[in-house]
């Protein structure tokens, strides 16, 4: 009974920590611009679709509140290009300005030490906030892919 107890115990530990892992991996590839990296820890298909389903008011979406400037930058982007606009914006440069958009430098380095909250929001999601409240902060989703954790979400 104990050896079950503690692997039990340690088989929710290391689930516990497998997103932050994931998360490690992400800010080093930012750091490194390694865009091969970043694009199997980001799914831009995903990302795009939540983006589409929180402009639906009829569709549930994971994005929770979304910033008045986040929706001008979508408001004019789809002015501009039509009902693409969202596949042609959101892609892996959108993405990595976004995740470093609080560093000193946006173009470069990655995003721990910017990391105001992460936390479990659900079972196989881990919500982040990089930048401190009040301070516009960039929201992401690390959601459970299979095997894998991926970045689903991105918004301010």
């Amino acid at each position: 009974m104990k050896t079950l107890f503690i692997t039990l115990f340690l088989a929710l530990i290391a689930y516990l920590v497998w997103p932050f892992t994931t998360l490690y991996q992400l800010d080093q590839a930012l750091q490194q611009s390694d865009r091969a990296r970043l694009a199997e820890l980001v799914d831009l298909q995903t990302v795009r679709a939540e983006i589409k389903r929180k402009m639906n008011k009829e569709m549930e979406s994971s994005i929770g509140e979304v910033s008045g400037s986040f929706v001008e930058w979508l408001q004019s982007g789809i002015q501009r290009l039509g009902s693409g606009a969202i596949d042609q914006m959101v892609d892996l440069e959108w993405a990595m300005h976004q995740l470093r958009s609080h560093n000193p430098d946006p173009r470069q380095g990655g995003l721990l030490n910017q990391l105001d909250y992460a936390f479990f929001d659900g079972p196989n999601s881990l919500l982040l906030r990089i930048g401190e409240l009040g301070e516009n902060p960039v929201h992401a989703r690390l959601t459970r892919d299979g095997e894998r954790w991926r970045i689903t979400a991105i918004y301010n």
